[in-house]
């Protein structure tokens, strides 16, 4: 059975038990006459107060008409009160016609009017008060959705902020390649097809280790025919770690980071070390490498880093799971990513 349906007709029972004890013992009627007058009294009522939670809803609370509010209601009580007791004696009366019972009930008419007229108030009260929590729960939960979507939509814009350059620059190689390797350039095309189709459709949250490190390879090889041996690059790996999920599409930009402001303007080959470790708690990932001294030729703290940063916000709600370092000429990214049992540990 219905929780709502059991707690109505629980009141409903209390009511008749209470209006009945107030009659026995208040205008001293017989049990019977106490019983019928609380029951037919009771079940009346309940059946205004069906149309209570409607007049809630269309006679709506503000406070610069709150003169007009409360007399609309105070009306309201006024003139339900004195239709139920003009229903209920038509009622009583024909079901008891003991003179002594129908002049008590016409002494308590006043009184049962100001005990209508305040439970109508209680009523209302309790009406206006559930009206005010749904509405309110309605709007968190609106707000939450909107909230979540908008959370889903940025997440979806930095996700796929890919450096445009990166693609104007590896399609000029291409046009390149073709006078000096054909087959050099039809390897870049290939590579540069599976690199984008595999970023592009990857539309998941969250992807394993292992996957994001075989766009990242991807995009090393393309960026390795184009600087040929200008770069070396070099992984060391905890393999244990290489079937825990991170977010997609978080690594390639330091990959992307390290080959603009090292490889570049390098004159010097440049290596660049992908770490990935263990650590309490977290996945620690650092991606190095070095650099030439000379002060502009290695910002490397624009949007790409940017990025990472505010979608790992976004995504553990935690700050300074990303930090940069810089030592005599290397250049070092490191990221957190706690762990699973860590997120849930601490949810």
């Amino acid at each position: 059975m219905n929780n709502k349906l059991i707690g109505g007709i629980s009141v409903w029972l209390v009511g008749i038990a209470a209006s009945s004890a107030v009659l026995y013992l208040g205008l001293n009627l017989n049990i019977q006459w106490s019983l019928l007058d609380g029951f037919v009294s009771v079940t009346v009522y309940t059946a205004f107060t069906l149309s209570f939670k409607f007049q809630a809803q269309f006679v709506e609370f503000q406070r610069q008409k709150l003169p007009r509010f409360l007399l609309t209601h105070l009306l309201a009580a006024l003139l339900v009160s004195a239709l139920w007791v003009s229903i209920i004696k038509v009622i009583l009366f024909w079901m008891i016609g003991n003179n002594i019972y129908q002049n008590l009930f016409n002494e308590s008419i006043v009184v049962r009017i100001i005990i209508g007229m305040t439970v109508y108030f209680l009523i209302t009260a309790f009406n206006y008060l559930f009206l005010y929590y749904d509405n309110y729960k309605e709007k968190v939960e609106s707000e939450v959705s909107l909230k979540n979507l908008l959370t889903e939509t940025e997440l979806k814009n930095l996700k796929f902020q890919i450096n445009p350059h990166f693609i104007f620059n590896s399609l000029n190689s291409i046009a390149a390649l073709t006078h000096i390797s054909s087959e050099k350039a039809a390897s870049m095309t290939i590579k540069l097809a599976d690199f984008m189709r595999s970023t592009l459709t990857n539309t998941k949250p969250f992807s394993l280790l292992e996957d994001e490190l075989k766009n990242c390879r991807m995009y090393v090889d393309i960026e390795k025919i184009r600087f040929g041996d200008k770069f070396t690059f070099e992984e060391k790996i905890d393999a244990a770690l290489l079937k825990e999920e991170i977010p997609s599409m978080i690594l390639q930009p330091l990959f992307e980071n390290a080959i603009k402001y090292g490889v570049y303007e390098a004159m010097e080959k440049v290596q660049i070390h992908f770490i990935a470790e263990r650590i309490p708690g977290y996945i620690k990932i650092a991606v190095e490498n070095n650099f030439e001294s000379g002060g502009e030729k290695h910002k490397g703290e624009g949007i790409g880093l940017t990025n990472i940063s505010k979608r790992m916000q976004i995504l553990y709600q935690q700050e300074n799971l990303i930090k940069i370092e810089k030592e005599k000429n290397v250049f070092r990214v490191l990221l957190f990513f706690p762990l699973k049992e860590t997120v849930l540990n601490e949810a």
